[in-house]
């Protein structure tokens, strides 16, 4: 009698438990940044209706955290370059090979500026910063597990269409853009880890 062997691919089934692991994890940061940004609105909106309805010391509280505000996000910027703008041609470029991220750095300095920054009433959109939380998250499970380049590319991927798709409660959406627009081509491996993390 001969005993057929049953063969796993480890490398496929890893694929899917890292997309799985970053998804979680850029779910739990990206809502809770969402959800920070809009308390933080709220609270500046109701300021707004204050001073509306004559409290004109409002505007100097508001002008004097405006202030502090932006002293912050410059302050971030300067220390960390790569959270200045949307942050989705930093992880077009980081997949590329042509910047090198300190994901920590890029991680933190992103989710405080981007509340400061969004959560002030400035004309900024949540999915560029998602993206770009996502993605470091990605880079950091891979930088832990110490992955070469093409292997973390999946992983950064995966946490781009994880942060698309917690930013807008789209997941279908957030794989797309990801195969679209960031990753360029098409992978099954990159495909099932965005599909995962997603």
């Amino acid at each position: 009698m001969f005993k057929k062997r049953i063969r796993l691919n480890t490398s496929k089934l890893s694929v899917v438990l890292y997309g799985a692991l970053i998804g979680f994890l850029t779910g739990i940061v990206v809502s809770v940044f969402r959800w920070t940004i809009e308390k933080l609105l709220q609270f500046v909106q109701a300021l707004y209706v204050d001073i509306s309805h004559g409290n004109i010391t409002v505007i100097f509280f508001l002008m004097i955290a405006n202030f502090i505000g932006f002293l912050i996000v410059a302050w971030m910027l300067n220390k960390e370059a790569n959270i200045s703008g949307s942050g989705i041609p930093q992880v077009e470029g980081l997949l590329l090979g042509e910047l090198k991220i300190n994901w920590w750095s890029t991680l933190w300095r992103k989710f405080i500026s981007g509340i400061l920054a969004i959560g002030s009433g400035l004309m900024l959109g949540r999915e560029g910063p998602s993206i770009q939380l996502g993605a470091s998250i990605g880079q950091g499970v891979a930088s832990y597990k110490h992955l070469s380049h093409n292997q973390s590319k999946g992983l950064i991927a995966s946490g781009a269409a994880a942060g698309l798709s917690a930013a807008f409660n789209a997941p279908l959406a957030g794989v797309m853009f990801v195969l679209e627009e960031v990753y360029h081509s098409i992978s099954p491996f990159v495909w099932v880890g965005a599909l995962t993390g997603a």
